[in-house]
């Protein structure tokens, strides 16, 4: 198990700052086979998907938080923010 924090940062159209952080929680095999990660919002209103986790077959822990950071980051509200992945959660 892993955790990290992923914050996002940028302008909105209406040239306000956008900061969002999300808490990243792995479980699962570490470099090959079925790996599990999850998603906490640490900022109010901060989008979520549907599921706050995904669920891979192959590629353990790693493919299944790639495969969240690409979900989150692509919510509406998140695209085009400048992401940083930190794996010393703040």
């Amino acid at each position: 198990m892993e955790t990290m924090t992923l914050k996002l940062r940028g302008m909105s159209p209406e040239n306000a700052q956008i900061y969002r952080s999300y808490y990243l929680v792995t479980d699962g095999g570490h470099m090959a086979g079925r790996g599990r990660a999850s998603a906490i919002p640490m900022t109010g209103g901060a989008p979520m998907p549907e599921q706050d986790f995904v669920e891979v077959r192959r590629g353990g822990e790693e493919q299944a938080l790639k495969q969240l950071v690409d979900t989150l980051l692509a919510l509406p509200g998140n695209q085009g923010l400048v992401a940083e992945l930190n794996d010393r959660p703040s």
